[in-house]
């Protein structure tokens, strides 16, 4: 008995991760456009609170902290190896306007677009 559910609970994690590597797929492809955990888990066809609870399960980190860090990391490389301005930056990571991406870029590095930019 104790056998067949470790094989099930198995199952159950081989499967979080799987769902978990769409979701890094999944993320590489879209995160420039879209940053709503809502959106990723209606591309893996799961609820987000769903979504939400298997990446935490298989990476000790939220799936809103995977999707900010990848759009972190796409706007410092556009910072810091392009010629675009920050409005550019901004449009090209689909924010609303760039109040918003520099209240989002410096909430999350600690400091504002320009000041990055001028680091590098």
């Amino acid at each position: 008995r104790d056998v067949e559910r470790s094989r099930v609970l198995g199952d159950v994690y081989k499967r979080q991760e799987e769902l978990f590597a769409a979701f890094i797929q999944t993320l590489a492809l879209h995160h420039k456009q879209e940053r709503s955990v809502a959106f990723y888990a209606g591309k893996l066809c799961v609820t987000p609170k769903y979504l939400s609870l298997l990446v935490k399960n298989v990476s000790n980190r939220t799936a809103g902290e995977w999707i900010d860090n990848y759009v972190v990391l796409e706007a410092k490389a556009l910072l810091s190896s392009s010629t675009l301005s920050i409005q550019e930056i901004s449009d090209r990571l689909n924010f609303t306007n760039q109040s918003f991406f520099g209240k989002y870029f410096k909430q999350h590095v600690g400091i504002s677009p320009t000041e990055y930019r001028k680091k590098w």
